[in-house]
Parts: structure tokens; C-alpha cells; sequence
């Protein structure tokens, strides 16, 4: 059997290929790897392919013979066989990997080159959603935040504007600044739906406002997104969408992109 597992800041991603060679997908919290170790160590005949922070960790504590992958390789492998999966065909791109933080590549010539990235991503969201209304999961976090409305808390152009026309290229629903709205009664008053959906809002714009820019510098109009942050977060996507519609840029959100650098790890072997 053989088995990728991409060990992450906040989740770890493990991806199983069975007989016929397909894969099967699971995540859990990355807490929890001492537990992964116990199950792990309770099969036979296993073979591990291991990637992302908490690697050495492991292969140091299983019994099973393990390859140790170069992250950001792992993560492309995995990524275009997923593309390809989806029938997804680009020749040159950008994608960001929205995990706990985000990390910024540029691809051409079937090869990628990481150029960047910054720390407001999936941690951000959970750290500070928690912070302001004490939910834990992210599955509570997205629900609350799908009956919230971002114009409570969120400076949009229109509020700036009033009911005066708009100068292009500007639009009314833009965000002018996050949180910006907020006044002194709103740690009272505001909903907690309000405040998740903003902060989902300035997580999700903090990403796409660097991709579109760095697909606008690389000279394409294609931005190819994956991430744990991404997965079953209709909130966060549809930012993404109508922020990268705003700018000309086409953005492909890839199903299972969670699960790249796992299941890379196993791929990038049989090149």
C-alpha cells in the first residue's frame, strides 16, 4: 500500500492509492499526528511518501519504509494531475496555495517557480474567527458566515461614494477597507455571522488581490487556486470569483487541490 501524506501547520492531508490506482482523500488536524503515527504503525506492508512541515516528524516515528518529497515539487505534481483530471489544460499560469498561510507560484514550460507568498491565509481565518466570536471548527466558521452581510463592518466604495456616481475603474461593491465600518457599539451589536463574513472576505481579497496581480505581472489571465482554506467555503469562493471577474482574470478553483502535495508525493516518484 502505499500512501502520501502531506503534514501541514494546521491540517494534515493523507492520501491512501488503492489496488485499481485510485486515491483516497482524508484530512484531520495536524494536532493529531501523534494518533496518525499509532494508526499507521498498526498496518503491514506500507509504504510512505511524506511532504510539508511535520515530515521528518513522522518518518522519524513510523516503521514503515518512507520517501521524503521537496514540498512545492510535491504540490505541482499533484496539482497537475488534478488539472488534468479536471480537464483543466494551461500552459502558463499562477496559482497560490491557500493553506495556512499562501504561498504564490508561477508556471511555464511545465515547470513551477515559487515567487512569494505571505501569511494571511486559513490560519489567519481561524485564528481571528475565533478571536471575535469563540467558534472552533471551520465547517461552523463558513456556515455562520453564509447569513452574514460584509456592508455592516466592511468600508465599501459605495458607502464612500454615497449616491454619487462611481469612477471607473471602481465599483460600488469593492472594498474600500476592511473592517473599516466598525464603530464603537458593533462589539456589542454586530452579528457574529457579520463578523466571519468579513473576515473571510479580507482573507479571501488579501489572496486574490495578490494573485491578480501577479497573473497581471506574469502576463496571463489564468489563476489556478488550492488550499484546505477553499474546500466547502462557497463564501470565500464566490469573493474570489467576483474579485477576479472585476479584474479580467479567470480563476480556476481545483477540486480536491487540498490534497496536492500528498498526493504528489506519491507521483513525483514515477517521473
Amino acid at each position: 500500500m502505499r500512501i502520501g501524506i502531506d503534514a501541514g501547520g494546521t491540517l494534515t492531508k493523507v492520501v491512501t492509492q488503492n489496488d485499481d490506482g485510485s486515491f483516497h482523500y482524508e484530512s484531520r488536524p495536524s494536532k493529531e499526528i501523534d494518533t496518525l503515527i499509532e494508526e499507521l504503525n498498526k498496518l503491514d506492508d506500507v509504504t510512505l511518501y511524506l511532504t510539508g512541515g511535520g515530515s521528518v516528524y513522522i518518518s522519524e516515528n513510523v516503521k514503515h519504509e518512507t520517501h521524503l518529497q521537496i514540498e512545492f515539487d510535491a504540490a505541482y505534481t499533484g496539482l497537475t494531475y488534478l488539472m488534468k483530471k479536471q480537464n483543466i489544460d494551461l500552459d502558463r499560469f499562477v496559482y497560490l496555495n491557500i493553506g495556512t498561510g499562501t504561498s504564490f507560484h508561477v508556471v511555464e514550460n511545465n515547470t513551477q517557480r515559487r515567487v512569494g507568498g505571505t501569511g494571511i491565509g486559513g490560519g489567519t481565518l481561524m485564528g481571528l474567527s475565533q478571536l471575535l466570536t469563540g467558534y472552533e471548527t471551520f465547517e461552523k466558521i463558513v456556515e455562520t458566515a453564509r447569513k452574514g452581510n460584509r456592508d455592516t463592518l466592511d468600508l465599501k466604495v459605495k458607502h464612500i461614494f454615497k449616491d454619487g456616481p462611481v469612477p471607473k475603474p471602481l465599483t460600488p461593491d469593492l472594498t474600500a477597507s476592511n473592517f473599516a465600518r466598525v464603530e464603537p457599539h458593533h462589539h456589542k451589536t454586530a452579528s457574529d455571522a457579520d463578523k466571519l463574513a468579513s473576515v473571510i472576505g479580507m482573507v479571501a481579497e488579501g489572496a486574490i488581490s495578490f494573485g491578480v496581480t501577479l497573473a497581471q505581472g506574469f502576463k496571463t489571465n489564468d489563476l489556478v487556486l488550492i488550499g484546505s482554506t477553499l474546500k466547502d467555503n462557497d463564501v470565500m469562493q464566490s469573493v474570489i470569483h467576483s474579485y477576479g471577474s472585476l479584474k479580467g482574470i479567470q480563476p480556476h478553483i481545483i477540486e480536491n487541490g487540498e490534497y496536492s502535495g500528498a498526493l504528489g508525493a506519491i507521483l513525483v516518484t514515477e517521473q
